[in-house]
């Protein structure tokens, strides 16, 4: 004779087993605690078969075990109990990127992209400042460091007035102290400063892109602007 299992603790349906024969009363059937003669009703997807306390009837519960997140933080939390799910958690898991729970499903948190592409792009315009620039002061193009040392020298040596050595690197990497006359550094100082506010001007651009794009809602929009250098 068929029986049907259930976990003794949960109720939840185990499988199928075999009861013995009574061999005191023939035609009896030895059922064990916690088996029952009547089957279970078809399982579907996302759901167990559970007893009913008192061992009446079976009945179909959630049952949502196993990898769950968190609708604060979107953790992903292990979930090992049957039945519906507590209210912080849900099986939707969230996408990559700043989101939140809007109460149903996970939406791109805009606010939150705004801010983390806003310091994308100040870490990045502060690199490309920092990365050095070319100028021309000498007759011909030369790389200058523009590092923050390298900015207080520049300021250092223009504001000086004077005819002096001042580190470049040639068209072929070579660095040398090279003479510049006062006039070239103040050059040298222009370009670097012209070379700057661009720089500032393009992040500031896309700072604004990035606020029209949140009063719009336009997601593509947003997620589309990216830092990339202006071209001289």
């Amino acid at each position: 004779m068929e029986i049907y299992c259930a976990h003794p603790l949960t109720g939840e349906y185990l499988g199928p087993s075999t009861a013995d024969p009574d061999p005191l009363a023939e035609g009896n059937w030895l059922i064990p605690a916690h088996a029952y003669p009547d089957a279970p009703p078809s399982i579907p997807h996302g759901q167990a078969a559970q007893r009913s306390e008192d061992g009446s009837s079976w009945h179909l519960v959630a049952d949502h075990r196993g990898v769950v997140y968190d609708i604060n933080t979107g953790t992903a939390v292990q979930h090992t109990e049957l039945g519906e799910l507590p209210a912080w958690l849900t099986v939707e898991e969230p996408p990559r990127g700043p989101r939140r729970w809007d109460g149903q499903a996970w939406v791109a948190d805009m606010g939150a992209i705004v801010k983390e592409r806003t310091t994308s792009i100040n870490q990045a315009c502060e690199a490309a400042i920092t990365a050095g620039f070319t100028s021309e002061a000498l007759g011909a193009p030369h790389f200058y460091s523009s590092q923050l040392d390298d900015q207080l020298n520049l300021t250092g040596a223009v504001l000086r007035g004077l005819d002096m050595p001042y580190a470049c690197r040639d068209e072929q990497g070579v660095k040398e102290f090279r003479l510049h006359t006062a006039e070239q550094l103040r050059q040298v100082g222009d370009d670097f400063t012209l070379y700057k506010l661009q720089l500032l001007q393009h992040a500031n651009e896309l700072k604004q892109q990035l606020d029209t794009a949140l009063e719009a809602g336009d997601l593509d929009a947003l997620e589309a602007i990216t830092w990339e250098a202006p071209q001289p």
